[in-house]
């Protein structure tokens, strides 16, 4: 039985893969040396403390051969190198930040002096003088303005008319003023227009009022002149139809009256009978005194 073979294989070395971090480990440090830089642009001194961690612990890794995160020498070694990169570019950001930030001290800043018109020529030089020494001093337009580094001069008007150079302080309480001048002015000019509004109504509805009167008189009178004309149509349709009925009317003949003496005339209750009344005559008139049968 020694000569069968045996049904179990034979124990084989198993060759070992070497440890590896695969796509997704490259692609995580890829990120963390893109956000690296990315920090050390914003925060340059948080990245160089970083990056002098990263290398104590490559020296760590290189020296004991294995770490969790880095299992082998060579891997230690290539972290090592790019913390060393990262410390080397986040120290030359920060100086260039630093040197930014805090330029070199000099004797005094610039003052620089902006305007279309001339600039005023100081009694000493710009290098040497400090900005506040001109305040209250006079300037030319109220268009200037004189820069010291964060300190800034106004080219303002006093109460007094002046142009004179004052501070930020000053600037911004004359720019207050002239702005609560400029808001009682328009104060005053919309109330001067509201009463001149009121004035206006009040004189247009006095006019209005006036017009209104005048041609109620002229009404009252026109209405007055018609009836005179109605009445006076009136009478005259009343003159003219009594003179029409006047002249249609036809008067009786007249009736010849005779007595024979004056018994009978006085039968007739006539007597006695003037000159002129019917029935008259001279033998009725013995005395002729122009009355007849008197007795």
């Amino acid at each position: 039985m020694d000569h069968f073979p045996s049904p179990i294989a034979p124990d084989r070395p198993v060759k070992q893969k070497k440890p590896g971090m695969g796509k997704l480990g490259w692609i995580i440090l890829a990120v963390v040396i893109v956000a690296a830089f990315a920090l050390m642009i914003a925060q340059p001194e948080l990245v160089f403390a970083l990056s002098i961690l990263g290398i104590i612990a490559a020296i760590i890794g290189i020296i004991i051969g294995r770490l969790p995160w880095l299992r082998d020498r060579k891997r230690s070694a290539g972290f090592g190198g790019v913390m060393v990169l990262l410390f080397v570019a986040s120290a030359i950001t920060g100086s260039s930040q630093y040197a930014a930030d805090n330029p070199a001290p000099a004797v005094a800043d610039p003052m620089v002096i902006s305007s279309e018109s001339p600039s005023p020529t100081p009694s000493e030089s710009p290098s040497s003088t400090a900005i506040a020494d001109f305040v209250g001093q006079e300037c030319e337009g109220e268009e200037l303005l004189m820069e010291q580094g964060a300190e800034k001069l106004y080219c303002d008007e006093s109460t007094a008319g002046v142009l004179l150079w004052a501070n930020q302080d000053d600037h911004d309480k004359t720019i207050l003023a002239a702005k609560e001048v400029a808001e009682e002015k328009a104060a005053k000019g919309e109330a001067a227009a509201k009463k001149k509004a009121i004035e206006k109504a009040a004189a247009d509805k006095k006019v209005a009022e006036k017009k209104a009167a005048e041609m109620a008189v002229a009404k009252k009178a026109e209405q007055k002149a018609e009836e005179k004309r109605i009445a006076q149509r009136e009478e005259a349709a009343r003159i003219a139809e009594r003179e029409a009925i006047e002249e249609a009317y036809e008067a009786p003949a007249p009736v010849s009256t005779y007595y024979q003496n004056c018994s009978a005339v006085k039968a007739a209750g006539a007597a006695p009978i003037y000159r002129g009344d019917p029935g008259y005559s001279g033998k009725l008139d013995r005395d002729g005194d122009g009355v007849a049968c008197e007795s």
